[in-house]
């Protein structure tokens, strides 16, 4: 699955460039690309998505320690919540609670997750947040399939990465898991509700980006496309990265990666589901080749009701005499493939024994295969 494009800048002409298409979330809708832009902006790693603008430092009051996300303010129009105000939000009381944050992690902070840009002159927004918040995320969910899951070929580690951390799958824990609530209540609600204009700094606050308009709607498309519209699966992923840079400043890297491990990586992906074989025969007879070893040999274990309208064939595909899978079907090619299928899982999905990830204080480098041949 390659999409072929070439990047060249001469005589002023500009073309795309190579770019390896991946598998994306189980979750996410299945649709076509309409172009290789859209390919190209679509197929990423999660902190790869983040919009990475950055504020420039003249046009803010910055705080000593620039760990500090809840102290910095614009020096034109500044809207950030001091720590006495946030203690006076229910919703963000509770979602501290409810996350089990330690004591350090300040309440504006959290407010400051919630909120993501929607226009110039706004300092108090999640933005830089989001893209610290997604290099930690990406930085173990990779070493822990990575250490765990060695052979993996990388479109398949890409489409795992993103099963975990993905914006389908992050907005299930924010949506979900975790109970992140957006301010979709328009101004006369509020008004009519008697809600304080505090209270709206602890729903999740963003620009949304409408794709699909109402029956009997038109929409026209304005000449300029605002760039803080950011769809609502976007919105929630970036307040759980959020949420996870600023337990990093305030506790830590041994408390971070506890939280990624209990809220992200303790979700259950099928990864086995993420192979797609064309021609798994040839595949497996290439691999074992490879590894200098016998080409595979089909044999029928058992059978059952062959002269009925319901047979049931289990064959074995072996290597010599070494059984590598076996596989069972309504017929003797559909048993056949199975056990092809199965073979080659076994061998990619191979897991070492209390893997060691980087990180971990007693990581030791361990030697597995010569790595990736072909897939």
């Amino acid at each position: 699955m390659f999409a072929a494009a070439k990047t060249t800048a001469q005589r002023g002409v500009s073309v795309s460039l190579w770019t390896r298409s991946i598998s994306v979330s189980p979750a996410a809708p299945q649709h076509p690309p309409k172009n290789d832009t859209e390919v190209s902006r679509k197929y990423r790693f999660s902190y790869e998505t983040a919009k990475n603008k950055y504020v420039k430092e003249s046009d803010l009051n910055v705080p000593q320690d620039k760990f500090d996300f809840a102290s910095y303010e614009n020096k034109t129009n500044s809207t950030t919540v001091s720590e006495e105000n946030a203690q006076l939000i229910p919703s963000i009381v509770a979602l501290h609670a409810r996350l089990q944050l330690p004591e350090e992690y300040k309440l504006s902070t959290l407010v400051k997750s919630l909120s993501c840009p929607m226009g110039e002159g706004n300092a108090s927004n999640n933005q830089q947040m989001t893209i610290f918040g997604s290099h930690i995320l990406s930085f173990y969910v990779s070493e822990y399939l990575l250490a765990n899951y060695p052979r993996l070929p990388i479109s398949i580690l890409r489409s795992a990465i993103d099963a975990y951390i993905g914006n389908f799958s992050l907005y299930d824990v924010a949506k979900n898991s975790w109970g992140i609530d957006e301010d979709a209540s328009s101004k006369l609600d509020k008004y009519l509700s008697n809600e304080p204009e505090l209270f709206k700094y602890g729903r999740l606050r963003y620009l949304r980006k409408v794709s699909t308009p109402e029956s009997n709607v038109v929409k026209y498309s304005p000449a300029q496309v605002n760039p803080y519209e950011i769809s609502k699966s976007e919105a929630f992923a970036n307040s759980v990265r959020s949420i996870i840079a600023g337990l990093y400043v305030h506790s830590g890297e041994t408390a971070t990666k506890e939280f990624i491990t209990n809220h992200i990586l303790s979700r259950q992906v099928d990864i086995s589901a993420l192979f797609e074989f064309k021609e798994p025969g040839k595949l497996l007879t290439r691999l074992l080749k490879t590894n200098n070893m016998h080409p595979p040999t089909v044999r029928l274990i058992s059978e059952t009701g062959r002269l009925s309208n319901s047979p049931i064939y289990v064959v074995g595909c072996f290597s010599g005499n070494d059984l590598l899978a076996s596989g069972e079907g309504s017929s003797l090619r559909e048993a056949r493939v199975r056990s092809f299928v199965r073979a080659l899982k076994a061998w990619y999905l191979y897991k070492p024994l209390d893997a060691k990830v980087p990180s971990d204080a007693s990581f030791s480098g361990m030697f597995v295969d010569d790595g990736e041949k072909f897939y």
